[in-house]
């Protein structure tokens, strides 16, 4: 029989091969989690690999006998589960119950004791789907392209939720039989395929899915219950259920504006009176696909930059800069565009228009200016195409939620940042470019994993009736056909700060 040597880090294996599966599918088959962005099309580069010796896309390239293969390291790197964690209180059961993020990038899983309320173990990995793409649309597609595609998705999905949770068992020392139940939060796709439920019809408008988990779906993990956090449309999903409720917005008076930004920026704004919610399409620039050197928040990848007579960063995990992660990409965007290296149209100069200052950072492609932040990190004019067209997406859906519910900037009493891209994110760079609006310091706030938050506190109460009344106080908008959605995005587009009404 046919077959490879793939060797990643120290280990050695051998996988049999034909004339027809790319590498990238005979190492999904494998379990290899190599990122695949754009979900082995060729467009993100993403999946590049040593094919004896010489770099080449796994999922362009259909390995030979004999073929040596050398992957690139796992991902590696702090997975965000920090967490507004409810108080320990007792609730009066016995035995353990799980709380789960179900994020498009990573997932996590927290074990709590149900006699204190305690938390007993916290496990995390990066997703199992990522060879499927770095996005839901990517995945989507693949359900659709493939008759066992979904089937498939949601089997990778169940297999790393049992083993996390099964290494949390193992850490806290309890009994798989000591778990009574399992509640997971994320969005309306990620849900959909934990479930095996199609995802075909949030391929195109009205994006209606075919549950939004208003009801058990009658899962069980482990033999012990599993449920999902309720959805309030198509792109707002549970995760966004589970924020709200973590982090006591739900029940505040007042105008807060909750972000969950990463390919799918969801949004909602109100209070304890309700909130309206959209979700724009981002793009995969903030998890750095797309992006030349981009790359998710892991080691090596840069978070922060700045300009004291030097270039100045913060490199995930220390060590040797190796891309950019999205805040990186942000923050080193608004530092040339105040430097005058970038242009408010967002024009990458070439070295002979830039300040005199600043050539020996600059090179040229056919698309302009590329400038090297490191020998290894540079930044594109592409890149920076990709990410206005982003930016403007978010400030865009925050301008329309603004007006539907008649509220000026100034009438915001907070801005909540959700997730692993809110805790990087430096809010003065994504104002200086226009994303966000530029607030007070002490209406700024980032509540790390709240989807992993809230589902703890429904996992530990033992029923979904705090997201039952979230979710039907929740207005979902569409964005997609609107005028004014359509303005606000064009007039979002420069790379300046945007004079929010």
């Amino acid at each position: 029989m046919s077959s490879i040597r793939v060797t990643r880090g120290g280990d050695v294996f051998r996988l049999p091969c034909n004339d027809t599966d790319t590498l990238l599918a005979l190492l999904r088959r494998a379990g290899c989690t190599l990122p695949a962005a754009c979900g082995g099309h060729g467009r993100c580069g993403k999946c590049r690999v040593s094919v004896n010796g010489v770099p080449r896309l796994a999922g362009r390239v259909v390995p030979e006998d004999g073929d040596e293969i050398v992957l690139p390291p796992a991902a590696g790197g702090r997975i965000l589960t920090e967490t507004l964690d409810p108080p320990a209180v007792p609730t009066g059961e016995t035995g353990c119950a799980a709380a789960v993020d179900l994020g498009t990038t990573t997932t996590a899983v927290r074990l709590y004791d149900l006699a204190t309320g305690c938390a007993l173990a916290t496990c995390a990995d990066w997703t199992a789907l990522a060879p499927y793409g770095a996005d839901v649309i990517t995945r989507i597609q693949y359900t659709m392209d493939h008759p066992d595609g979904l089937t498939r998705l949601s089997a990778l999905l169940r297999e790393q939720l049992k083993a996390l949770l099964t290494r949390a068992l193992s850490q806290a020392g309890r009994q798989p039989a000591e778990l009574k139940r399992t509640v997971t939060a994320g969005n309306t796709v990620m849900q959909s395929l934990l479930a095996g439920v199609s995802v075909r019809p949030l391929a195109a408008a009205p994006f209606c899915p075919e549950t939004l988990f208003r009801r058990s779906p009658g899962l069980t993990l482990l033999g012990a219950p599993l449920y999902c956090v309720p959805c309030a449309a198509g792109f707002v999903g549970g995760d966004i259920t589970a924020g709200l409720l973590a982090s006591g917005l739900s029940q505040r008076a007042g105008h807060f504006l909750f972000l969950d930004i990463g390919t799918n920026g969801e949004m909602a704004l109100g209070g304890r009176d309700g909130f309206t919610c959209c979700a724009v399409a981002a793009g995969p620039a903030f998890e750095g696909a797309g992006i030349a050197c981009g790359m998710l928040g892991v080691d090596g990848a840069v978070s922060r930059v700045r300009y004291n007579g030097a270039f100045e960063m913060n490199v995930i995990g220390g060590g040797e800069a190796a891309g950019l992660c999205g805040s990186g990409l942000i923050d080193l965007t608004a530092l040339l565009l105040r430097l005058g290296v970038i242009d408010e149209s967002g024009r990458l100069l070439p070295p002979e228009d830039a300040p005199e200052a600043f050539r020996r950072y600059l090179t040229r492609d056919e698309n302009g200016g590329v400038f090297h932040l490191t020998d290894r990190v540079y930044l594109t004019a592409a890149d920076v195409r990709a990410l206005q067209l982003a930016k403007a997406a978010v400030a865009a859906g925050v301008q329309v939620l603004l007006t539907q519910q008649g509220l000026t900037l100034s009438a915001l009493d907070g801005l909540y940042l959700s997730g692993g891209f809110g805790m990087y994110l430096d809010p003065a760079s994504a104002a200086a470019i226009g994303m966000l609006p530029r607030l007070p310091a002490a209406k700024l706030h980032s509540v790390g994993n709240a989807a992993l938050s809230g589902a703890a506190q429904l996992t530990l109460w033992g029923d979904m009736s705090a997201a039952d009344g979230i979710v039907s106080r929740l207005t979902y908008l569409e964005l997609s056909g609107r005028p004014d959605f359509a303005d606000a995005f064009a007039e979002n587009i420069p790379l300046r700060p945007i004079q929010w009404r």
